[in-house]
C-alpha cells in the first residue's frame, strides 16, 4: 500500500507539470505506463502493431490536452480506462476475425513439438488461454486487469466504470471456469511442478 501511495503521489507531480507543458514530466510518464499499456491493449486485440499505437493515442491525447488534463482517480486507473476506450473504438472499426483458426494453429505447432515435457507446457499454456477465451467479454477484462496487470479490485472498478462488488464477482466467476476448464489437466501440471523440483 505504500509503495502505491508513493507512486500515486510522484504521478499526481508528473500531471501538474505535463499540465504545465512540461515535456521531461511528459516523457516520464510514457515511459513509465507505455509498456503496461501496450500489454494490456495487446492481450485484447492480438495485433502488436496496433496495440502499440494504441497507447501511444494514449499518450497523444494527454498532451493534447494540455493544461485541461484533469484525470479523475489515479494516474494508472485513467491511463488503463483511457486505453480501454482506445481499444473499444478500434474495435468498431474492424472486425476480429481468425482467432479460432489461429488457436488451432497453435494447437497444430503444439502436436509437433518433439520432446514430451515441452509439449506438455505448452499444452498446458494454450488450454489456460482457451480457458480465459471461454469468458465473456467482461469477465475476460476483468480477470486480466487483476491477474496480469496488477490493479487493484477498486482500480479495476474506476477504470471499467462498475462497482466493486461487480469486480469480485467477475473475477470469482473467470476463477471458477478455469477451474473447471483446467481440471483435465491437473496431472500435467504434477508433472511439471516434479520435474521443476528435479
Amino acid at each position: 500500500m505504500v509503495k502505491a501511495s508513493s507512486a500515486d503521489a510522484t504521478d499526481s507531480k508528473l500531471v501538474e507539470r505535463i499540465r504545465a507543458g512540461d515535456e521531461v514530466a511528459f516523457e516520464l510518464l510514457f515511459r513509465s505506463y507505455y509498456p503496461r499499456l501496450c500489454r494490456f491493449t495487446l492481450r485484447l486485440i492480438r495485433d502488436c502493431s496496433d496495440a502499440e499505437q494504441l497507447a501511444q493515442d494514449v499518450f497523444l491525447n494527454v498532451w493534447e490536452m494540455g493544461e485541461s488534463w484533469s484525470p479523475r482517480g489515479t494516474v494508472r486507473s485513467y491511463l488503463y480506462r483511457a486505453a480501454k476506450n482506445q481499444v473499444l473504438n478500434y474495435l468498431k472499426h474492424r472486425r476480429v476475425v481468425g482467432r479460432v483458426e489461429e488457436l488451432e494453429g497453435q494447437h497444430a505447432e503444439i502436436a509437433r513439438a518433439s520432446l514430451q515435457e515441452d509439449y506438455e507446457r505448452k499444452e498446458l499454456t494454450v488450454a489456460v488461454q482457451q480457458a480465459i477465451e471461454l469468458l465473456p467479454p467482461r469477465c475476460k477484462l476483468v480477470f486480466a486487469l487483476h491477474r496480469q496487470e496488477g490493479l487493484t479490485y477498486s482500480e479495476i472498478a474506476d477504470v471499467l466504470e462498475i462497482s466493486v462488488k461487480t469486480v469480485e464477482t467477475q473475477i470469482g466467476r473467470a476463477l471458477s471456469v478455469l477451474r473447471k476448464v483446467l481440471r483435465p489437466y491437473l496431472a500435467v501440471v504434477m508433472t511439471l511442478m516434479r520435474s521443476l523440483q528435479s
